[in-house]
Formats: structure tokens, sequence, C-alpha cells
């Protein structure tokens, strides 16, 4: 299959689930105080836009680099908003802007565009798995305590209940860029403050291979299998306090993405992603009546 990269997007709805160590009602407890958090954070990063520099590197088997990697730098932005009776939005997006490819602002023909940034304007922030209308998708258990970045924090693992379920397609105008949405078959572990009950660490993996079907035009034009098997694909997300001045206030906010991702029979077998969150900036509205 010639196809230079592959568009990935997660789509995420979370589900409730069972409770183990500690018992159900401190988990219960624990799930739903970081969910206040988490409906907090959202709430607040609507003001928050910030610089995402995503780079993607091919690997060799042995896990070098191999051949020339690609950074690409985004504005990015989070779309959110509470539902009808003032219940919250299942999900919240995070909406995406490339500025630059290489240094460059982005073209359309460029060699090897076919990347998450640059065929993505949007994705589903992994952590609405938190938010209560989400929490029943999953099967929750304790995992116990330790410490992350020098905090105390409570550890849970999650399951999505759903089986794998794969909707693949090209990408239009490009017959060489396959795009494909995997919704269920993630399991991962979350690192929640023990105080504060923020999240400070958010990892996820496949819970089996995951086998993914070729639109007809793909195979016809590379005469290659009519699937891929995606074997790997491990994500972890850090959360770090950022503080804001005039007035002041601290977030806790994404501050990097690693991802390794092996993906049978494509264009690209191995990749990792490394992805840092700077700049962050808040822009505040205010109005004030003033008189003839």
């Amino acid at each position: 299959m010639p196809t230079r990269a592959l568009v990935l997007s997660l789509l995420v709805h979370v589900v409730v689930a069972a409770d183990q160590a500690g018992g159900p009602a401190a988990l219960t407890t624990v799930l739903q105080r970081a969910g206040e958090r988490v409906e907090r954070y959202f709430a607040r990063a609507q003001s928050l836009v910030c610089l995402e520099v995503m780079k993607l590197q091919p690997l060799t088997p042995g896990w070098a680099s191999e051949g020339f990697g690609r950074t690409v730098e985004s504005e990015l932005r989070l779309a959110w908003a509470p539902g009808s009776d003032g219940v919250p939005s299942a999900q919240a997006q995070t909406l995406r802007q490339v500025l630059r490819v290489n240094g460059h602002p982005p073209r359309k023909n460029d060699w090897n565009n076919c990347t998450t940034p640059e065929q993505e304007s949007e994705e589903v922030q992994p952590i609405s798995l938190l938010l209560p209308g989400n929490r029943s998708d999953y099967r929750f258990t304790s995992s116990g305590s330790t410490r992350f970045d020098g905090r105390a924090a409570i550890s849970v693992d999650y399951e999505l209940l759903k089986e794998a379920q794969v909707d693949v397609h090209m990408v239009e105008g490009r017959d060489d860029c396959v795009s494909f949405n995997l919704e269920g078959g993630l399991r991962g572990r979350i690192l929640i403050d023990a105080e504060t009950y923020d999240v400070l660490r958010l990892d996820q993996r496949l819970s089996g291979m995951v086998e993914i079907p070729l639109p007809k035009t793909a195979t016809r034009r590379s005469g290659g299998p009519g699937s891929w098997t995606m074997e790997r694909w491990d994500t972890s997300i850090r959360f770090k306090p950022v503080s804001f001045l005039n007035p002041d206030e601290t977030l806790v906010l994404p501050v990097s993405t690693t991802s390794i991702r092996i993906t049978r029979g494509s264009g690209t077998p191995r990749l990792r992603t490394s992805t840092d969150y700077k700049h962050y900036q808040r822009f505040l509205t205010g109005a004030r009546i003033v008189g003839d």
C-alpha cells in the first residue's frame, strides 16, 4: 500500500462500571469528583488557545528513526457546551487549524501530507470519558495508589465495553490516503490527583489487534492485501498546572502526548508521534455600561 501515512481519528464515547479495590462507594466518589474537575476544565478551556507541535517519525523494526519525520504546528481550541436542561454535553471537541508544516505554511500537494493534523480539523477529547453521561460506557476498577510528578495519585483502570468497530474511507481528492475511525476496543489507566481530583495522566491502548478493511479503491491501486492489522496503538497524555495572570488562575492542562502505533500492511507500519502543547493564552471578555 503506497499510502505515506494514515489519518487516525479516535472517537471516544465513555461508560460506567464496576468497583474493586477500595469498594464501590470509594471509586464512585473518585469518579464523580474527577468528572466534576473535567467539567470545570472544559468550561474554562473554551477561553484558551494553545500551540500544538506534533512530530511524526516513522520507525524501523528496531525502533530507530527511519527516513524524514514531519513536524506539524497547529492552533488548538476547545469546543464544549452544556446540553439541554443544564446537563453537560457528552463530548468535548478539540478544534485544529494547521499553521505550519516543517516550518512553512501548509500546502495541499505536499508529499506525505496524509497525517492526522492535516486531515482532521477536530477530534474528541479523551478525558471526556469521565463526564457523567459517558461513564456507563466503561468498566472502571481501582488499581491502588501511586505518586506522579511529586503528587499523591489514585490509579484507576478503565475498559470501553464496546467492541472495536472501524469505519474506513478514502480522503476526498486523495487516492493514496486512507482515513479510519476506531470506536471501541480500548482500555487504559488514569492517574487522578488524590487531593484535587484533577487528571494527571491518561494512558490508552488497544484491547486486542484490530482488522482494518480497506476500500476497494485502495486495494485496486496498490494490488496489495484487502486489509491492514493494527497490532498496537499506545497513547499517553500528561497534564500539568498552567498559571495565568490578571486575573490569577491556575488550570491543570494537557502539556504533552506520546503515541506508538504499529499497523501491519500500511505504508508506515511503525510510527511514533510526540506532541507538545505550549504557549497557552487565555482570552477574557467583559462589558460595562457607559452613560451619555
